[in-house]
């Protein structure tokens, strides 16, 4: 059976980008060996009470802790010189007082097994600070190649791993009309890889506001999203996580009333370690300003779950509005809500 190597790669506190194992190697590299630990499921902290006089207990809660990482590496090199260079510089690479290191790893699968055709799966990212390992021993083999192996322990505050690009949703809807080229055939016009018919392309209609979206979290760890609200708006507004049974079980609320313009933008960031509550230009530029006054401390900054998530958005419309007045204050509170987030993996 055919198969292509997974790419691991660290990318140093410098910034510098090693590439520990994959498809061919310099003179002088920094090598993966065999043996590798710790890069799958993280290892669980589980709370559990014993029922005082029935059988059985049950479960309170379960939290992942810190990930450790065990790389058994070999730096190589072709003479003494060059491998006391590369050492230094990657010792350095590690360095935890100068920041944190990411371990990357590409994954590769076979569409079909009767093609020698390989895809790549996303890189997948964990974070990490160096611990020890870098003590190590030298040796050079007979011919001439000169050699230190390592046994690298790192260890990662965030235990699961992270796709590198955000993934984005909205609370905006398309309908497709037509088709862009009208065409008598039953295949599009378009092609994604030269042999298969393409899916083709078709104009839209104009975007229509929602209030409820279902929003699916790819990965298998909750995530914190980030959100954007982009005015009109001026009022107290709700975004609520609801149950399998329609109910709101989580809920993220702006106590006072919050006034954005057309060109303004409220951001929520719900990760942590960052969090924060701001209003800006739409275009990023000027000043941030602060609007954790206007955030309800006793809300949640609810997560998403691993797959379908119910998400509405509850605006406040004040009462006794005539339907005149009603007409207008929906025109100037029609925002435009989107999220994005990073999805989280429990391994490789």
């Amino acid at each position: 059976m055919l198969f292509k190597p997974t790419v691991v790669q660290l990318r140093g506190v410098d910034n510098k980008l090693y590439t520990l194992a994959g498809e061919g190697n310099d003179p002088a590299a920094v090598l993966l060996q065999p043996g590798a630990k710790g890069l799958d499921a993280p290892a669980f902290t589980i709370h559990a009470d014993e029922y005082p006089s029935i059988d059985g207990g049950f479960l309170r809660f379960a939290r992942a802790g810190i990930r450790e990482v065990f790389l058994p590496l070999k730096i190589i090199a072709p003479n003494r010189p060059e491998l006391m260079k590369l050492k230094r510089e990657f010792i350095a690479s590690l360095n935890p007082t100068k920041g944190m290191v990411q371990l990357l790893f590409t994954e590769y699968w076979q569409p079909s097994p009767k093609e020698d055709l390989f895809e790549a799966e996303p890189t997948k990212q964990l974070t990490c600070f160096y611990v020890s390992g870098m003590e190590g021993g030298e040796g050079s083999d007979s011919d001439g190649v000169h050699w230190s192996t390592y046994g690298l322990v790192l260890r990662a505050p965030d235990p699961y791993f992270h796709a590198l690009f955000r993934t984005h949703a909205s609370f905006i809807r398309y309908d497709v009309l037509r088709p862009f080229i009208p065409q008598a055939g039953a295949n599009p016009f378009l092609s994604a890889d030269g042999t298969q018919p393409g899916e083709g392309m078709a104009l839209s209609s104009e975007p229509e506001w929602i209030t409820t979206q279902v929003l699916s979290s790819i990965g298998d760890a909750a995530v914190q999203p980030r959100w954007t609200i982009r005015g009109p708006l001026n009022s107290t507004f709700s975004l609520r996580l609801h149950g399998d049974d329609g109910e709101a079980v989580k809920t993220l609320r702006m106590k006072q009333s919050v006034s954005l313009t057309a060109d303004q933008v409220l951001t929520i960031e719900t990760a942590r370690g960052e969090l924060d509550v701001f209003r800006q230009a739409a275009d990023g530029t000027g000043p941030r300003t602060p609007m954790w006054n206007h955030f309800d401390i006793a809300s949640d900054m609810w997560a998403l779950q691993p797959g379908d998530n119910q998400v509405s958005l509850q605006i406040d419309q004040p009462a006794g509005l005539t339907p005149e007045e009603q007409e207008a204050w929906l025109a100037n509170n029609q925002p435009v809500v989107a999220l994005s987030y990073l999805p989280a993996y429990l391994g490789i």
